[in-house]
């Protein structure tokens, strides 16, 4: 049986986290093994899976002890891929390769984030020791490219999610309109952006009836809350934390906004459209190659307040535009985005296709 080897330096609580999971949940536990650096939010969720699960320190992506102590895993578990989910664990298990591992090593790239020179020219010689690197969109590959990545080492794969196995509810005629922003408080998502732009729909429509949830945590919790305050947005938004049950978020939104300044191949855009929802996102990143504008959702430019209240204006008022994009966006899902055709063209890359 041929077995692979998952490593993330960190199990966060992320969309990274969330690929893995779902991979790992689908091939099964005799077939999988997990290693990690450090503990995480997500930890608990890896270990509830019952697959052998083992910490090794990873201090950098040069970390030699690291690298031979995956090397003896490997060996011990009977591991013939090792999947990396970022730089530093694609290099370390390319240099298990190096010190006699006969395994072969996936690198999945999921964020665009700057690399330093120096791994950029290492990459043209250390990522040919790689068997495949998964892009998670077109423009991610462009960016590796640009990175050093050999053209030919990488696969473009879209992430995919399960169509949500529920009823689906119609909230376009409530009264108060239900507006949800998912994802991590931290600058790059864009939050700051969503409430000014808020704040001028509500001074130039102050008849409108909404409201703003905001799902996740992080460290611009404390900051936005005060924002909220100064622009007159308190009564008007929920912060909710973390919520495990994410059927009741999106069934009782009415909008998806993603107002990201910089952002991948989000899995937050993809559960909107499996779950029929509009949707209005930046255009930032591969956000384009899911939201086609005016057909799946609406792309707004990052930064341009009076475009994202105008967008919001128009999908909460508008109620068969909203259907209309929302239905598209479904159908977009289900022939695009769904986690069959990802796991699919994973299990090629692992010549696992004819043994699912």
């Amino acid at each position: 049986m041929k077995k692979i080897m998952y490593i993330l330096n960190y199990p966060g609580d992320g969309g990274t986290e969330k690929y893995v999971l779902n991979l790992i949940s689908a091939l099964g536990k005799e077939r999988c093994v997990f290693v990690y650096s450090e503990n995480g939010p997500f930890l608990g969720r890896f270990k509830e899976l019952g697959i052998p699960t083992y910490q090794v320190t990873m201090s950098g992506p040069f970390d030699l002890k690291a690298a031979r102590k995956i090397k003896k895993i490997c060996k011990q578990e009977g591991v013939r891929y090792i999947h990396a989910q970022f730089l530093r664990e694609n290099y370390i298990a390319l240099l298990s390769r190096i010190f006699g591992s006969k395994v072969k090593v996936i690198w999945t790239y999921h964020v665009n984030v700057p690399m330093p020179a120096l791994f950029r020219f290492l990459n043209r010689f250390m990522i040919r020791l790689n068997h495949r690197v998964i892009s998670v969109a077109n423009f991610i590959k462009m960016e590796l490219l640009q990175k050093g990545i050999p053209e030919d080492k990488i696969t473009v794969i879209y992430n995919g999610i399960s169509e949500p196995r529920v009823d689906h509810i119609d909230r376009v005629n409530s009264i108060e309109k239900v507006i949800s922003v998912v994802g991590r408080l931290s600058e790059e998502k864009g939050h700051k952006f969503l409430f000014q732009s808020l704040a001028k729909l509500k001074v130039n429509h102050p008849q409108l009836k909404w409201k703003l949830n905001i799902v996740g945590d992080g460290p611009l919790k404390e900051e936005l809350n005060s924002l909220a305050d100064s622009l007159n947005l308190r009564a008007n938004i929920n912060f909710q934390g973390f919520v495990n049950n994410m059927n009741t978020v999106y069934l009782n939104s009415d909008l998806i906004v993603l107002p990201s300044e910089n952002e991948a191949f989000p899995f937050v855009a993809i559960e909107a459209l499996a779950y029929e929802k509009p949707v209005i996102s930046t255009n930032v990143g591969g956000l384009p190659e899911i939201i086609r504008h005016n057909e799946t959702g609406i792309l707004v430019p990052y930064g341009d307040e009076n475009a994202m209240a105008d967008c919001i204006l128009r999908v909460l008022e508008d109620e068969d535009f909203a259907k209309k994009i929302a239905k598209s966006g479904k159908h977009f899902f289900l022939k695009n985005l769904t986690f069959d055709k990802m796991l699919n063209q994973t299990l090629a890359i692992y010549d696992l296709e004819n043994e699912r």
